[in-house]
């Protein structure tokens, strides 16, 4: 019996040994079929246009080299164009040879033609690809988004990588881009309000515009904020910007909201963590630094107004004349400069409100609150809602 015993411990021994053996000379000769490097070609960004004949697709695909061609990866567009964005990706795999994956897109750009027709139609083969995950951000652009990803940036090696900078979490929290997701698109456009957001991305040269105009323009006092130098077909350098905000209600494009008004979006609906604002106050103009931002907006069911609150810490970050050092140390704004500040906020609040309201898109979701907390309202107030009084509280309070 003990005989028995050390064979069958020897012979499980072998039967291990043979079984590593085996599975490595799989493991480092064969990849069982599942990645081909030559034959996989990865999207990185794709910008969608309109055309007459359906709609035009232009994908920024990452080709992975062999390494000794030196660049491990090779960045190149092809456009496809077809009845939908999934015939015009077919179209892609048809130039290049590559099965165009989506799974590691993010970025999608909706060019300015997009305006004419509802954006999820257009967006449909998106949201039912089993491959494609619900994280692209998601912007509209003035022009073509073949040209803008088509250009090349000074920062980064791609138009999608640069873009994805000016859009990134940092920017949404310093109130500079109101950056969204399909998922985040998707579910503001199948709630009760009926409406959504997303970046708008224009060349610096193009005029601020209010919103329901094609064309934006701006302080130049927040132009500087999110931008990226670029350098398109035609050779000559331009700056695109992000911190404007396209709108739409029920699908359809309503306007695009200027910087101060996208200011104001993002302090109302987002988690910002340290914005700017200038103000004047005694005949100086001061910038204040906002911080612990607390920032909400609904509707009062009792009064049937629309409430908008906005609370922070703030601390004088720059004055445009010469200040006392000795004050400047002790970092107490005065009572003033915060009342200056104050209204300065509630400008900006009352602008956006007012211009959404001419507009009748829910951009700020004041129907959803409404459906959620007075639901026994809902049905009086959900017509006649953003036509509403508003009022604005807003309560800044010194960091010294």
């Amino acid at each position: 019996m003990r005989d028995y015993s050390k064979k069958l411990r020897r012979l499980s021994a072998l039967i291990y040994a043979v079984a590593i053996i085996a599975m490595s000379f799989l493991f480092f000769t064969n990849d069982f079929g599942l990645v081909d490097i030559r034959k996989t070609a990865v999207i990185i960004g794709a910008g969608i246009d309109l055309t007459q004949n359906g709609v035009a697709v232009t994908a920024q695909i990452a080709v992975p080299q062999p390494s000794e061609n030196g660049e491990n990866t090779q960045f190149i567009e092809v456009e496809g164009e077809g009845v939908t964005v999934a015939d015009a990706l077919n179209q892609v795999n048809a130039k290049t040879g590559f099965f165009p994956k989506l799974v590691f897109c993010k970025l999608i750009i909706l060019g300015e033609s997009c305006r004419n027709k509802n954006i999820f139609e257009i967006l449909d083969y998106f949201y039912r690809d089993d491959y494609t995950q619900l994280t692209p951000i998601i912007a509209m652009c003035k022009g073509s988004a073949a040209e803008l990803l088509s250009s090349q940036m000074r920062f980064g090696n791609t138009a999608t990588v640069s873009i994805e900078r000016l859009l990134s979490d940092e920017a949404k929290k310093s109130g500079n881009a109101s950056t969204v997701n399909l998922k985040m698109l998707g579910k503001a456009q199948y709630s009760p309000s009926k409406a959504c957001f997303m970046p708008y991305i224009e060349s610096s040269s193009a005029a601020v515009g209010q919103i329901g105009q094609g064309e934006q323009g701006g302080s130049g006092e927040q132009s500087a904020q999110v931008g990226s130098s670029a350098q398109g077909k035609s050779g000559g350098e331009q700056e695109f910007l992000c911190n404007g905000t396209a709108v739409f209600a029920d699908g359809m494009f309503a306007g695009v909201l200027t910087a101060e008004q996208t200011f104001a979006l993002n302090i109302l609906t987002s988690e910002v963590r340290h914005v700017f604002v200038p103000c004047e106050a005694e005949g100086k103009t001061y910038v204040l630094g906002l911080r612990n931002c607390q920032g909400s907006v609904g509707a009062d069911a009792a009064s049937g107004k629309i409430t908008a609150d906005f609370s922070a810490v703030a601390q004088i970050y720059d004055v445009a004349q010469p200040s006392d050092p000795q004050s400047a140390a002790e970092g107490v704004v005065p009572p003033e400069v915060l009342k200056g500040g104050e209204e300065e906020v509630r400008r900006r609040i009352i602008s956006l409100l007012s211009t959404l309201a001419e507009a009748d898109c829910d951009a700020l979701g004041i129907k959803t609150k409404l459906f959620k907390f007075h639901y026994s309202d809902f049905g009086r107030l959900k017509d006649v809602i953003l036509s509403s009084e508003v009022e604005a509280n807003v309560k800044l309070r010194s960091a010294g």
